[in-house]
């Protein structure tokens, strides 16, 4: 990767400080306006705007969490602003490096594999398996004359498994291990827990200490809280759509398929779940067109799209 324009230091605790105050209300006009100037001065910015928010969104389903208690206090002083919070934003680094909750967690790009927003990585382990990373992904490799472990600390990944009957392969996250039993799966790790869909062959899926639950070919299961719940069908639905650049989607939920498109867009695509809650959507979708995405559901759905800069968009449901 060029380092032409890698952040500095500097830059990365200042976006992190910009995160801060877009993510909570109110963001006034002045300070829309003052996020786009520094997001302008220099082409780093943007780039350490894409890390933090990788990382930013990992805090997303850990609202209790010490770690997330720490941050809003670290961003807390009313009306100050992003340079003169800069300082502060270094605690936001110093939690994410030093790991929360008993959870091993390091910045993405310090990771074996990483990917940034909207980017897609295929490459092959020293085993001969293929691997392919979704956008905001970060894959660590732990080999040896045992096992393979590979730990997916973020993100996506799809894997095409190659035999060696002497190592298992596994692949680990907080909520468990998949070891393969076949060759192709993807496993996703996000808030809502991990997703594993198998594409050919089988694997076993074991939620911590919990039981061993084999999930075939054409099914999905969810490891979540220490258990893994019953495997169920893929249907009509293509899990490994985004390997080709598109998300395929059947009937899923509006929240579900925002949270996925702001995978691939820098900045903050904010909305509320709640306030969409029974909105659902069919279709395919660009992955590399996101603006083209949000349009065609605001053209379908009673939602609005509102834009402040291109790292704000707020979407709303449209005023009867």
């Amino acid at each position: 990767m060029s380092t032409e324009h890698e952040p500095t230091e500097q830059m990365i605790t200042e976006a992190a400080s910009w995160l801060a105050l877009l993510h909570d209300e109110p963001v006034s006009a002045d300070d829309r306006e003052a996020f786009e100037m520094w997001l302008q001065a220099d082409p780093g910015h943007e780039l350490a705007v894409s890390r933090m928010q990788s990382l930013w969104g990992s805090f997303d389903g850990l609202s209790d969490t010490p770690a997330r208690v720490a941050l809003r206090q670290s961003f807390a002083p009313a009306g100050s602003k992003p340079l003169a919070r800069s300082v502060q934003a270094i605690a936001l680094i110093g939690v994410l490096a030093c790991g929360w909750a008993g959870v091993e967690h390091v910045p993405v790009w310090m990771a074996d594999h990483h990917t940034d927003v909207g980017e897609r990585q295929q490459f092959l382990l020293a085993d001969g398996s293929q691997v392919q990373l979704n956008s905001r992904s970060a894959l660590d490799v732990k080999f040896d004359g045992r096992q393979r472990i590979v730990e997916l600390l973020q993100g996506e990944l799809w894997v095409e498994v190659a035999k060696d009957v002497q190592r298992p392969f596994v692949v680990r996250t907080d909520q468990g291990t998949i070891t393969a039993l076949g060759t192709r799966f993807l496993v996703r790790r996000d808030p809502e827990g991990t997703t594993v869909s198998v594409l050919e062959s089988a694997i076993a899926a074991q939620a911590n200490t919990a039981n061993v639950v084999k999930v075939a070919t054409g099914q999905q299961a969810l490891l979540k809280d220490g258990v893994v719940q019953t495997p169920h069908a893929l249907g009509n639905d293509d899990p490994a759509a985004w390997t080709r650049g598109l998300l395929k989607v059947d009937d899923r939920p509006l929240s579900e398929v925002l949270r996925v498109l702001n995978d691939y867009r820098p900045g903050l695509l904010r909305f509320d779940a709640d306030e969409l809650q029974g909105m659902r959507v069919s279709g395919v979708f660009r992955l590399d067109d996101t603006d083209t995405a949000l349009a065609t559901l605001a053209d379908n759905l009673p939602i609005k799209v509102e834009r402040f800069t291109d790292l704000l968009v707020v979407i709303k449901p449209s005023t009867p």
